[in-house]
């Protein structure tokens, strides 16, 4: 039941797209008035979904369900942390997430929220047969808000604020009077449904990532180069087996914020990609040494022995992906679905199908072929077991094909530079643990069948990885000229 109330109120947020506007007021001051102004507020409605948007929330709520909940690691659920009573014990919510909670006798539990821009502010809620939630908003000083907008719609609750940015309250209650054994689930959104993660530098846009992923921090991270693509191609689905964010570091010295990340984050051990040509022997002994963290290695004498490399960490499949090695834009759209599926990467060049790999593909009964006879000729692909080409015209049509041939999700979709290799390496963990694909794109603008792809899909939330020096604000305005 845990699960289908993520997905139920997952499903419902999709309404994120949609407009309302008024005033910001508060409704009383202090926790005491909450029932009654919830009460107030469940008995005026000012608004409700016409028939069209609730057709496009069971549209989008339909296809959250038609996926495995179970097959795919989902961030964003946990419970609810007590005591949680008043202002001063709420627990924090972050945006997008789903929090579970159940209310004892006469229960109130609090959760904080920072909004960090101007926004509509949607919050969602649902229970279980026993609860009849009631929620309100509640600004920094404790008083509770009146929403702009309110509707109940088969079974979930929804709420929209306009309101500036500052730290905020969501007060929830049974207006039963608690102490039964239902739960009931919240979870609040940002109507604003383009979110960048960036840093001044591709170190940094690894660590904001990181954050956003694995806010609680994780014992494992991988470490790759920042300076080049191959040794680290492969190394998606090794993270997220991990459940390990990839960060990137000079070859010579350890970037001192990736150190403090690493504390931070109470890291325990360190996995390496590629050989002391990528990340030097000076940064392991650091790690090891003056650290204290355990450090594995994994390297080959080229960058197809490193893909063989991390493929013999994984856990045993019988598929597999072949990517073009001497370039990086098909490993990297391919590598949120491998990451999921738990499918090696593995790497070969375009005319001859390296020792490395070919030594790999007797453990194999099926392999995905990535990119069109440009970067894999015909020749290569008939040595590989089963195979299933997956290309398009150019790289950017070919992160869509994948998607398209793969049957990956798209109400949500992580948007990253198809000229630059870092971005979309660090970001692909992140997207794989959202089930989202990762889709290249142009500097400044949406690539004509990107565009279009995008429209027929009628995605809805977009991340995109790395600041406007990798995607530029053209790229934002296509997004919102999307209808």
């Amino acid at each position: 039941m845990r699960k289908t109330l993520s997905w139920l109120l997952l499903g419902f947020l999709l309404v994120s797209g949609f407009s309302w506007s008024g005033d910001v007021h508060a409704a009383s001051d202090g926790s005491n008035g909450l029932e009654e102004e919830i009460k107030k507020v469940k008995q005026d409605k000012s608004a409700s979904f016409s028939e069209d948007e609730k057709k496009k929330i069971e549209t989008h709520l339909k296809q959250k369900l038609s996926n495995d909940p179970t097959s795919i690691k989902t961030l964003g659920d946990y419970y609810e942390n007590e005591p949680n009573d008043d202002f001063n014990q709420a627990n924090i919510l972050y945006m997008e997430d789903v929090v579970y909670g159940t209310f004892d006798v006469n229960d109130v539990d609090m959760y904080q929220i920072k909004v960090n821009n101007p926004i509509e502010l949607v919050v969602a809620g649902t229970s279980q047969p026993g609860v009849d939630l009631g929620y309100l908003v509640a600004d920094a000083y404790g008083d509770w808000l009146d929403p702009d907008f309110y509707d109940y719609y088969d079974g979930v609750e929804i709420q929209v604020y306009t309101i500036p940015e500052g730290t905020y309250y969501i007060g929830a209650i049974d207006l039963n009077g608690g102490g039964s054994e239902g739960m009931y689930a919240l979870s609040a959104y940002n109507t604003e449904y383009i979110e960048r993660l960036s840093g001044k530098d591709r170190y940094e846009t690894a660590i904001t990532i990181a954050e956003a992923g694995w806010p609680e921090g994780t014992d494992n991270v991988v470490l790759a180069t920042g300076s080049t693509f191959p040794d680290a191609l492969a190394g998606a689905p090794l993270a997220f087996q991990l459940d390990a964010p990839i960060l990137l570091t000079p070859k010579a010295k350890l970037d001192s914020r990736v150190r403090d990340l690493i504390v931070d984050f109470g890291v325990k051990k360190v996995t390496i990609l590629g050989g002391t040509g990528a990340v030097s022997a000076e940064v392991e002994k650091e790690l090891r040494n003056k650290m204290g963290l355990e450090v594995r290695r994994l390297k080959g004498k080229n960058r197809y022995e490193t893909a063989a490399a991390i493929a013999e960490t994984l856990l045993p499949t019988h598929h597999a992906v072949v990517a073009y090695g001497g370039n990086f834009p098909d490993a990297l759209s391919i590598a949120p679905y491998a990451a999921m599926y738990g499918l090696p990467i593995f790497l070969t060049d375009k005319n001859e199908l390296s020792k490395a790999t070919k030594d790999a593909m007797s453990s194999y009964t099926k392999t995905y072929v990535v990119g069109g006879t440009g970067a894999i000729s015909e020749s290569v692909k008939s040595q590989l077991p089963s195979p299933t080409r997956l290309k398009g015209k150019d790289r950017y049509d070919t992160s869509i094909s994948i998607t398209k041939e793969l049957n990956m999700a798209t109400t949500g979709v992580f948007i990253a530079t198809g000229e630059g290799f870092a971005d979309a390496l660090t970001g692909s963990v992140l997207a794989a643990k959202f089930g989202e694909p990762t889709i290249l794109t142009q500097k400044n603008k949406l690539p004509t069948g990107t565009k279009k792809f995008l429209i027929e899909e009628n995605t809805t939330f977009y991340t995109i990885l790395g600041g406007s020096g990798a995607v530029g604000p053209g790229v934002e305005d296509d997004i919102f000229g999307i209808e």
